[in-house]
């Protein structure tokens, strides 16, 4: 019998992909941009229309006035430009419209929405829950660790159970942080060992299965049958410092606090909620009975 299943979502993903996405002539009832939110909250209908889940969650990436990954290395994501103010905006908006559809919703000011996901993952595992990540972000693949487990690119319609994982980047889910640990990350501005690529990377972590065990055993990669492998020993032995701190920055932490025990189950809509979202956001009659229907 199959476990019961929890859908966690990546939400800033599926945000920042309707802002760019859907025309930013969409407006709230006070003519500001509501398109993020719009496009959002459709996402999130056709999800549930076609899972009906029992238990789900968002988690958004909020201001971090802590931020663990910066705490340990001040350049991590500083190559990103700050969201506009009027993204900002439909990000509270997009949360208000969980809360009135029953969807818990979570963010922190010192983690991300990847570790929210991780840490409710490790969570709902205990309680003999399987999950499914919601999410493009291939570092979230990290977290397919049960037999259940998916990870689903909702837009791409691509879900990966932990073989597919395998398949897909030559590592087991729980090699992912090693293997960006080593390619490192542009889209976070996480240095790697240059000229190491994700091919490279995975060949030397089927041999060496962690960044520790690649550590210890630096001098054998030259005796490995890959093309240049003398070469990439002698760039890991350049570049061997940033490891460690690579391994933090890309692990998931999967052990957060949460204000009080998180409740997931979806329980349907707050139908007095639900109209006040609706009217504020200017979101159509049909949308909001095809919410309702839901229920």
């Amino acid at each position: 019998m199959p476990r019961p299943r929890a859908y966690l979502i990546d939400s800033s993903i599926y945000i920042f992909r309707a802002w760019y996405v859907y025309d930013d002539s969409i407006t709230d009832s006070n003519g500001n941009p509501s398109n993020a939110v719009f496009g959002f909250s459709d996402f999130l209908y056709q999800l549930i229309q076609q899972k009906k889940p029992e238990f789900i969650a968002c988690a958004f990436d909020a201001s971090q006035t802590d931020s663990y990954r910066k705490g340990l290395y001040p350049e991590y994501k500083a190559n990103r430009e700050p969201a506009p103010e009027e993204l900002k905006v439909q990000f509270q908006h997009c949360r208000s419209f969980c809360r009135a559809v029953g969807i818990a919703e979570f963010g922190s000011d010192r983690f991300e929405a990847d570790d929210i996901i991780g840490s409710l993952a490790h969570r709902l595992r205990e309680q003999g829950m399987a999950v499914t990540i919601v999410s493009a972000d291939k570092d979230l693949t990290q977290l397919v660790l049960g037999e259940e487990d998916a990870w689903w690119d909702f837009a791409r319609g691509n879900v990966l159970n932990s073989r597919g994982v395998e398949k897909q980047f030559g590592v087991r889910p729980d090699q992912i942080a090693d293997l960006l640990a080593l390619t490192g990350d542009k889209v976070d501005n996480i240095p790697g060992i240059p000229g190491v690529g994700y091919t490279t990377a995975s060949r030397i972590l089927q041999k060496f299965p962690s960044v520790e065990a690649v550590l210890d055993n630096i001098e054998e990669i030259a005796a490995m049958k890959f093309r240049g492998a003398t070469r990439v020993q002698a760039l890991v032995n350049a570049h061997k410092e940033m490891l460690p701190l690579n391994k933090l920055l890309t692990t998931v932490v999967t052990d957060m606090d949460f204000d009080k025990e998180p409740n997931l189950s979806w329980n349907g809509i707050d139908a007095e909620a639900l109209r006040e979202i609706t009217d504020l956001l200017a979101l159509s009659d049909t949308m909001h009975q095809r919410w309702l229907n839901l229920d």
